[in-house]
């Protein structure tokens, strides 16, 4: 048999978004509708293409003028770049109920509501109504264990997946999810696997994500989410990151370094009611030769100039992302790589 090997982000032209009508009665609407339309704008002026699901009835044109815009004020070709699909999915996190793409297809990612937290019929569905508007080889290699999209990053040669998320979600034992998550990479994936062991982010709905706390930067590089400030709600957890990801890399066949990426206090993020969201600057959208960081409302310009400058060669945008965090996610949880 073949292994298979994940696509890099840098290497797909699309993204799939599941337009936000669901909020449609959320104080944060006009702001997610801001989000959508500045993520929309910059993916088709670049050039790549979105692949926009949204409910039935739902006239997205009409919902932009909310905020006084228009599709046309992008592009007045925009129909080329964007392709409109209906369907009736639960939530808007598309990231971890969508496909994950690989060298020969695709791979179906079983999704169970973050371990039966939220109702997920529908998103679980999404995958085979997705084959048949875009059919490709597809496998279940992941048949027998839940893994979202969002727990795994991944470089061409290595993935990294937070070990958390799966016990929670699976219902398992950590030794379980050890031996079933080594027979898949083993018997489906070409190159290296690595588990890191972390909580959740204050905030965060997912169990611990690790799109939110670990990114890679290349094959040989990590970016992580990291703190220097003792007040900071996620210290003590982001300085356990900090020492696994050391370990790993003495452990690495191929990834050599590690860049952290400070979150102060300033960077906590909370509702109207006090409430701390789960904001993280790895929660970043790559695609092609563009990447578009979540920023929020305290990030000033020297953090936007770090940012920029970890990737020299790409077009870098930030999006303020706030209204999404109401909901417990962010960038790249709402969207989803995909080739055309």
């Amino acid at each position: 048999m073949v292994k298979e090997k994940f696509i890099i982000d840098s290497d797909t032209n699309c993204l799939i978004l599941a337009w936000p009508s669901i909020y449609r009665k959320k104080i944060f609407w006009r702001d997610l509708i801001k989000i959508y339309y500045k993520l929309i704008s910059i993916i088709i002026s670049n050039g790549y293409h979105i692949i926009l699901i949204h409910h039935e009835n739902v006239n997205i044109e009409n919902e932009i003028e909310f905020i006084g815009k228009k599709f046309s004020d992008i592009n007045s070709n925009y129909k080329s770049n964007i392709s409109f699909h209906e369907y009736d999915f639960d939530d808007i996190w598309i990231r971890d109920y969508g496909p994950k793409l690989t060298k020969s297809g695709i791979a179906r990612l079983i999704f169970n509501g973050y371990g039966e937290k939220y109702f997920h019929k529908n998103d679980s569905l999404f995958f085979n109504y997705l084959m048949q508007k875009y059919p490709r080889n597809n496998n279940d290699m992941f048949n027998n264990i839940v893994i979202e999209g969002g727990n795994i990053i991944n470089s061409s040669k290595d993935c990294i997946l937070n070990i958390n998320p799966i016990i929670m979600h699976n219902q398992l034992s950590s030794n379980s999810i050890k031996n079933k998550t080594k027979e898949l990479f083993e018997q489906y994936m070409d190159g290296d696997y690595h588990l890191i062991d972390i909580q959740e982010l204050t905030g965060d709905d997912t169990d611990g994500h690790i799109d939110n706390l670990v990114r890679f930067k290349n094959d040989t590089t990590l970016l992580y989410m990291s703190t220097n400030e003792k007040d900071h709600p996620d210290y003590e957890l982001l300085k356990n990151l900090e020492k696994q990801l050391g370990k790993l890399i003495k452990n690495s066949n191929n990834i050599n370094d590690m860049i952290p990426i400070d979150h102060n206090y300033q960077d906590v993020v909370r509702n109207r009611n006090g409430s701390i969201l789960p904001f993280s600057y790895l929660n970043f959208i790559m695609i092609g030769d563009l990447i578009i960081f979540p920023v929020n409302l305290n990030t000033d310009i020297q953090k936007k100039k770090y940012l920029e400058e970890l990737f020299p060669d790409k077009n870098i945008y930030f999006i303020e992302s706030s209204a999404l965090l109401n909901e417990f996610g962010s960038l790249h949880c709402c969207s989803n790589n995909f080739v055309i």
